[in-house]
């Protein structure tokens, strides 16, 4: 597949968009949404209706759209390349538990089972298995009656089942790709899956952030001639070390976005600030407070063999911003709290966002001449994001 990676700015118009439809494995985060990392408990049948009408929304606007699940897929029937990448990322999503008394050569038996098993398998069955991770525990069947019945199993799965938010697993730069590294356990395998499926359609990242850095794509918003970069929560200070040490941002002025008061409800930068063009930019009223304010470190690009950033000075965000030359929007804490920064721009002003964000949010982006499609994510914000946290745009322009 012919693409490249870029996202020189938000309000650039966006051309390729990955999403990932929540299916059977987010119903495991919402039968216990205190492991998940979820807000609330929600109809899956809802959420798939509200996603498929989110993507309906931007291929309407002409983006095109790929699911993960058609990446993982991608070009399997005609490529024995991406068919048998597919197969060892499947195998190796499966975990066996062998009681003590399984000898070794059950053991090995039942290994050379599953690898049969995984070669009769359609694509789109292995990116079940890869998504929801099965683990099978094994032991002797005392009353087995032939070889069929030889056996008890159990299961269980340890399903990446945040997988919808397809923003936070990577970040697109100008360059490129960057494969992020989750914070939190429960998320870490999305980082895997999501590198394998990129794989299947010929896309190389620029860069994977190691232990003991993290970053999250939540936390990263182009903008043209510089980018603004979270640190906080979920992206730390070695994460984004990383990135500045391998010049991901490019060619551009980095402005380093040092949250004073990380919490979950905050956990990213886009869940208090957005671009909504090339001119004007949405600022929650509590981060303009004394003490609240985000401290933005300001690094220079250096052109040598390679790009490296050069600190030159410290600012607030607000500031930061007046001084690009942007108007500030200003949104109260409930708005903030209603997913109202959480919207994907699609291009210069005019974006699709969250419907609970009310009616007077609707009514001044009106005022401001910003052409706004409020869906109804009531549902899919039960995982604790909107439709910035739930895309990853990966070209525009």
């Amino acid at each position: 597949m012919n693409i490249r990676p870029s996202q020189p700015a938000e309000w650039e118009k966006a051309r390729v968009v990955l999403l990932c439809q929540p299916n059977i494995e987010t119903l495991f985060a919402i039968l216990e949404t205190n492991s998940a990392n979820f807000l609330f408990p929600f109809d899956l049948k809802k959420a798939i209706e509200e996603h498929r009408n989110f993507r309906r929304k931007l291929e309407e606007f002409g983006a095109k759209v790929y699911d993960l699940r058609e990446m993982l897929t991608y070009d399997c029937p005609n490529s024995e390349e991406n068919i048998e990448r597919l197969r060892k990322f499947a195998f190796n999503s499966v975990k066996y538990s062998f009681k003590q008394e399984i000898s070794a050569d059950d053991r090995k038996f039942l290994l050379e089972n599953l690898k049969k098993t995984i070669e009769v398998l359609s694509p789109e069955v292995l990116a079940d298995i890869i998504i929801l991770r099965p683990v099978i525990n094994i032991s002797y069947n005392p009353n087995a009656l032939d070889p069929t019945t030889r056996f008890i199993s159990s299961y269980c799965v340890e399903p990446a089942n945040n997988l919808y938010f397809m923003r936070d697993g990577m970040l697109t730069t100008k360059e490129g790709i960057v494969i992020g590294n989750f914070t939190l356990d429960v998320r870490k395998v999305e980082n895997d899956i999501v590198m394998a499926a990129l794989k299947q359609m010929d896309i190389e990242p620029i860069l994977r952030v190691q232990e003991p850095g993290h970053a999250e794509g939540g936390d990263f918003m182009p903008a043209g001639d510089f980018v603004l970069q979270g640190q906080g929560l979920l992206t730390d200070e070695m994460g984004v070390k990383q990135m500045l040490e391998h010049g991901v941002y490019g060619d551009v002025e980095v402005g380093i976005v040092m949250d004073p008061k990380p919490a979950m409800e905050e956990m990213h930068l886009d869940t208090y600030f957005n671009f909504l063009g090339r001119n004007i930019a949405l600022l929650s009223e509590d981060r303009m407070k004394e003490g609240n304010e985000p401290i933005v470190e300001v690094y220079e690009p250096v052109a040598e063999s390679k790009i490296r950033y050069v600190k030159k000075g410290r600012t607030t965000l607000r500031k930061y911003l007046l001084e690009k030359g942007f108007e500030i929007f200003p949104i109260s804490l409930e708005e903030q709290r209603n997913f109202a920064p959480n919207f994907l721009l699609l291009e210069d002003k005019r974006l699709i966002g969250v419907a609970q964000a009310g009616q007077a949010f609707a009514e001044r982006l009106k005022d401001w001449n910003i052409k706004a499609e409020l869906l109804d994510f009531s549902a899919l914000t039960g995982g604790y994001g909107g439709p910035h946290c739930m895309s990853q745009v990966i070209v525009r322009g």
